[in-house]
């Protein structure tokens, strides 16, 4: 009996040995898969989460010296978010007119994890960060733009104007007067930078006022090319 028990278990071996590959790869147990595994098996996600730099990216606070003398404007970026949710790139589409200020964002956000940890599609993303002036102001000084020089060069740009441009800060006095003029982001070319300062110490303001009393108050100016003719 166990000659001929021993003779047919050798035989069913025989067989499944001779078995098409097709037919022995049905028999074989399927590996485990495992959590790692599945993960990277998942596709990528399409960013359409509302993102919040100054919240996600630890921004440095507004600086007690820009609201003291009322420097203020808009830092607008456009963010390049890689698969990972993080800030790997980034352009400056609009400086808040002070480039300390727009650098504080910029230092801040590279790199940051804007988005869960997770697989994304890379993408791109328009923020815009709020410098806010002190409250205290109840009105900012306001440029005359007839009142500057004109220029063969430049012109002073306008909301349509999408090219950052030669952005200059100044500062006015109590009665309007351009007392100083930096530029906070320049050109390539150091003669339309030398003119852009030109012109904006050419320029007068209706003063700044604070609780009715006239104050010097932080302004800036951007310049573009005029088109050539």
């Amino acid at each position: 009996m166990r000659v001929l028990l021993n003779a047919v278990l050798l035989l069913l071996f025989t067989q499944t040995l001779n078995l098409p590959a097709a037919a022995q790869s049905s028999l074989t147990v399927p590996p485990s898969i495992t959590p790692s595994e599945a993960v990277a098996t998942e596709l990528p996600k399409k960013n359409d989460l509302k993102i919040d730099p100054a919240k996600d990216c630890s921004i440095p606070a507004y600086p007690d010296s820009a609201r003291r003398f009322g420097m203020q404007g808009d830092t607008i970026l456009n963010l390049m978010i890689d698969d990972s949710g993080k800030i790997n790139a980034f352009q400056l589409i609009k400086s808040s007119g002070w480039k300390f200020l727009d650098q504080m964002v910029m230092h801040a956000i590279i790199g940051c994890q804007v988005l869960p940890a997770g697989r994304w599609i890379p993408s791109e993303r328009q923020v815009i960060y709020w410098w806010q002036f002190d409250k205290g102001y109840t009105s900012r000084a306001v440029l005359d733009i007839s009142s500057c020089k004109a220029s063969e060069k430049l012109r002073i740009a306008n909301e349509q104007d999408k090219e950052l441009g030669i952005v200059v800060g100044i500062y006015t006095s109590d009665t309007g007067k351009v007392l100083d003029a930096k530029v906070q982001w320049g050109s390539d070319d150091e003669q339309l930078d030398r003119e852009s300062l030109r012109i904006a110490k050419s320029c007068e303001y209706a003063p700044a006022e604070r609780s009715g009393k006239r104050i010097g108050n932080a302004d800036s100016i951007r310049f573009v090319a005029k088109a050539a003719q």
